[in-house]
This record gives structure tokens, C-alpha cells and sequence, in this order.
């Protein structure tokens, strides 16, 4: 019976192992990057988003010419008004950048880069690689974003799974990009909400109680300010991978051209026979 794990093992085999460990440091490359990789962005309330987008059109507006200017506020009299207050916050697109790693690569390296950037983020802490928010290290289990680190190695599988190299559709592509999120920010849910619980079992009603308004904070800075950001930025990044699968497939392939071709005592003797 052909099973999944047997199929990924052939294709690794099948490929050039020398290009696949090429490959997969450089998508290791791509997830330090992100993980150092901050980005200021608008709070994605409808409010926010409509003071954001406001104050976008107001701060063009102020450079146009002063001509240009005043016939713009004339025309539209919400460009004349003070810019209005925006709330913003810090966006890693740490996520979204594993999804598209896992788009290009595939299974089983795709898992692997992912895993190898979780064990760095975990250990290196000891040599000063710091490549979690918290810092990392052996106790970062108690954080409240582990499982979203955890989700993040889940979210990559599935992504590479439902998109295997006959099947790169582009509602797979959809699928993969929404899906992975999803899973992602359901485990990382799982893992806070759990953390109240065991709270509430272990240190009891008094500790939980002082928990609750720090288990809402970390909710909305994890997931309700993040997953907008994460499903768009995810889908825009698959689409743009599929050039990137073409040359990791480039880069992976064996040289078969050689195997065929006759070695150098082959040519000499058939140059002999066809001299005599």
C-alpha cells in the first residue's frame, strides 16, 4: 500500500540531496528573518481601519500642491480635518511566511525547516539566538504563545499535504493559506485557554481570577489583532511562491544527464575500434 510517508520518502530519494539541504537553510533563512521582522500596523477594528484609512488620504493630500490642495479639501471637506487618532500594533509575519515555506518545499522538508527553526528558538537562547518574543529557552512552554509556535509546525504539514506536486490548484492554494492559519490559531487558543484551566486547578479561584484580565489581553494581541493580517498576508505569499516552487525544483533536480553518458575508457575504446 502506497502511503503518504512512503511516497515523500521516494521523493526525497529521487531529488538531489546536496539541493535539498541547500533549500531548506535557505527557507531556515526566511524564518529568522521573520521572526525578526516587526511590522507597525493598524488595529483591524471597522473603526480603526476607516481613521487609518482617513488619515492615509488626508497625509496625500498635504502633498499636493497648495492649488491642488484647496481645491481638494473644496471638494471634500474630510481632508481638511485633523488626522485623525490611530491604534496600531506589532505584527511578526512569522505565519504567513512558514505557510509559503511549506507551499514551495513540500513535505517532508517543509516540517522539517519548520521544526529545526522551533528547536533553535527553544535552545539557542543558551547561545544568545533569540528568535522568540518571550526570549525562548527550555521553560518557554509556560508562555502563552507556544501553542501558536507548536500550531505553526501543524499549520506548515497541512499546508505542504494538501498541496502535493500533482495538485497545486489554486482553491488548494486557498485551502492551504486559510487552513494553516485556522489551525494555527486554534491550537494557540487551546494552549491559553488550557493555561487558565490549569490555573484554576492547580493554584485556584483566587490566582485565576488575577489571571483572566491577562488571558484577554494575550487573546487579542495573539489572535484577534493577528489573524486579519495573517490570512491575507498567507494568501498574497502562496500565490507569489509558485515561481519559487518551479526553482526549488530546479535546484533539487539530480543531474540524470550524466548517469547515461558513457565514461572516458568507453569513448577511447570506440574511438579505437573505429580507427582500425
Amino acid at each position: 500500500m502506497d502511503t503518504g510517508f512512503s511516497r515523500n520518502l521516494r521523493n526525497l530519494r529521487k531529488r538531489s540531496f546536496l539541493g535539498q539541504i541547500v533549500v531548506t537553510l535557505l527557507s531556515l533563512e526566511i524564518l529568522f528573518f521573520a521572526s525578526f521582522c516587526s511590522i507597525s500596523l493598524p488595529v483591524p477594528t471597522h473603526k480603526n481601519l476607516e481613521r487609518y484609512l482617513l488619515r492615509c488620504e488626508i497625509q496625500m493630500a498635504s502633498y499636493l500642491p497648495p492649488l491642488w490642495k484647496d481645491r481638494a479639501e473644496k471638494q471634500f471637506p474630510v481632508l481638511a480635518q485633523a488626522q485623525p487618532e490611530v491604534r496600531f500594533s506589532s505584527y511578526v509575519p512569522i505565519l504567513p511566511a512558514s505557510l509559503a515555506v511549506a507551499y514551495v518545499l513540500g513535505m517532508p522538508l517543509s516540517v522539517i525547516a519548520c521544526s529545526i527553526h522551533f528547536i533553535l528558538g527553544s535552545l539557542g537562547s543558551a547561545q544568545s539566538l533569540y528568535l522568540f518574543a518571550g526570549g525562548g529557552g527550555t521553560n518557554y512552554w509556560r508562555e502563552p504563545g507556544f501553542g501558536y509556535l507548536v500550531g505553526i509546525i501543524c499549520s506548515a504539514w497541512f499546508a505542504a499535504a494538501i498541496t502535493p506536486d500533482e495538485e497545486r490548484k489554486s482553491w488548494r492554494q486557498l485551502l492551504a493559506a486559510s487552513g494553516g492559519v485556522l489551525i494555527c490559531h486554534l491550537l494557540g487558543l487551546s494552549w491559553v485557554f488550557g493555561s487558565s484551566i490549569s490555573v484554576l486547578l492547580f493554584e485556584g479561584e483566587t490566582a485565576y481570577l488575577q489571571f483572566q484580565p491577562w488571558l484577554a489581553e494575550q487573546i487579542r494581541n495573539l489572535s484577534w489583532y493577528t489573524l486579519p493580517y495573517d490570512l491575507l498576508l498567507a494568501t498574497i505569499l502562496i500565490a507569489l511562491s509558485f515561481p519559487l516552487r518551479w526553482l526549488f525544483t530546479i535546484l533539487t533536480s539530480p543531474d540524470i544527464a550524466n548517469k547515461h553518458r558513457p565514461s572516458v575508457e568507453t569513448q577511447l575504446e570506440t574511438l579505437q575500434e573505429s580507427s582500425i
